[in-house]
């Protein structure tokens, strides 16, 4: 069985699509909306009959070559063995002649998937991670992308640890429009967020600390306790992969559930992405491109982590 997943502005163009790569013996397996939104992807799947020896014999070297560039793509991000395995034991199991789609096929069943907070959502997010994670720009990310989506937004920093962390995040404010406000402590934190709109997202700017030290975690856990929110990673690509999931794994304690990778573009192995996901059980839900506060935070999915990966590794199947 040969399986394949096309993409088309409207499902009536999607399934002639279909017929046209698989004929009218096509069966579709599954069918959703594009990850922007715009659009439909379907996934058909055809029964091969039984091939010549020769050309069997040439689909297997192909096969053998698209699973070698995938085992190598993986190694080179340094993606830990036992990951690389799952992964590896997934695709051998399909029958997926796409490399971007097998890779992409496999994630999606280890790894977990989550959209960015949306401009329209309501709620309370806090921005967890190291000192240097990127907190404090992806906040003002944050809060950009909902004042350019026509929305208000709360901001609150609990930043007083670091020299200028709190003047750093109010420079982005204060070009947004927005106050922002301070809490030291979970009792001012509550009271900041009382003082908020409750119909407005607010987004928390928790300040960095060392997780494994007992002192800076318990800081962290009080203030999350403090409050009812939606804790988010910040995890800085290149990471070594190991460190990552360790990292992962205490700030899932803290009640870390979903992780955003800042720096993508300034590194050139990515493997801390899957060994963070893996080792905190955190749902992948954006990446950290550029200083640009505008333009620099965009979601993810298991195909754009796919070609991530893979880079121009795939293209050498079309030589």
């Amino acid at each position: 069985m040969r399986l394949k997943t096309f993409s088309a502005p409207s499902m009536t163009e999607a399934l002639k699509i279909v017929k046209e790569h698989f004929g009218e013996e096509a069966i579709i397996v599954s069918s959703k909306k594009a990850d922007n939104g715009s659009g439909v992807c379907v996934t058909a799947a055809i029964d091969k009959e039984e091939l010549s020896i020769n050309s069997k014999d040439l689909q297997e070297v192909s096969e053998a070559n698209d699973f070698d560039i995938i085992t190598e793509a993986l190694t080179r991000h340094g993606t830990p063995p036992q990951i690389s395995s799952q992964i590896m034991d997934i695709i051998s199991q399909l029958a997926i002649d796409d490399v971007d789609t097998a890779l992409a096929t496999s994630m999606d069943q280890v790894f977990n998937f989550q959209q960015l907070p949306s401009a329209e959502a309501q709620g309370i997010f806090m921005l967890i991670g190291l000192p240097g994670a990127g907190k404090t720009v992806t906040t003002a990310k944050l809060a950009a992308r909902a004042v350019m989506a026509g929305k208000k937004v709360n901001v609150i920093s609990t930043d007083k640890v670091r020299a200028g962390g709190f003047e750093q995040l109010e420079a982005f404010t204060k070009i947004l429009k927005i106050d922002l406000m301070s809490a030291s402590n979970p009792t001012s934190l509550k009271d900041a967020i009382m003082a908020g709109n409750s119909e407005y997202q607010t987004i928390i700017d928790c300040a960095g600390g060392n997780p494994f030290k007992p002192n800076d975690f318990k800081r962290q856990q009080d203030l999350i306790d403090a409050i009812d929110a939606k804790v988010i990673m910040l995890l800085a690509d290149g990471t070594d992969p190991l460190e990552a999931s360790d990292l992962a794994e205490v700030y899932s304690e803290l009640g870390a559930e979903s992780l955003i990778v800042t720096r993508i573009d300034v590194a050139r192995r990515h493997g801390s992405v899957l060994s963070a996901a893996a080792g905190g059980n955190l749902s992948v839900c954006g990446i950290g491109v550029g200083p640009s506060v505008s333009d620099g935070l965009r979601p993810i999915n298991p195909v754009s982590l796919a070609r991530l990966l893979l880079g121009n590794t795939s293209s050498r199947l079309n030589k």
